[in-house]
């Protein structure tokens, strides 16, 4: 038996990212780096970030890991991450 042939889709519409408040637990690495604003909150609060970015072995993950992930390895304290918030919160949805 043949697998059926389906037409392309006629009506495909890319889906479009609604604006949310980040935070340290939800958003992934590469969406807080994604943007100048955040990442630079979250570098003054954690400079070892930018190493961690560059670690061979999390970089296939940036889009999965939050950094709240890593705090269970010692890699980000969770007082950093708070504070982060906190400032993420000011900057509204993005």
């Amino acid at each position: 038996m043949d697998a059926p042939l389906y037409p392309p889709a006629i009506a495909f519409e890319q889906p479009v990212r609604l604006p949310r408040l980040l935070d340290t637990r939800a958003a992934s690495i590469a969406e807080l780096k994604a943007i100048p604003a955040v990442w630079a909150i979250v570098l003054k609060e954690s400079p070892s970030a930018d190493f961690l970015i560059k670690v061979p072995m999390l970089k296939p993950h940036l889009g999965n890991f939050s950094f709240y992930s890593l705090v269970q390895f010692g890699a980000v304290k969770a007082e950093a991450l708070d504070r982060i918030d906190v400032q993420l919160r000011t900057l509204g949805p993005m």
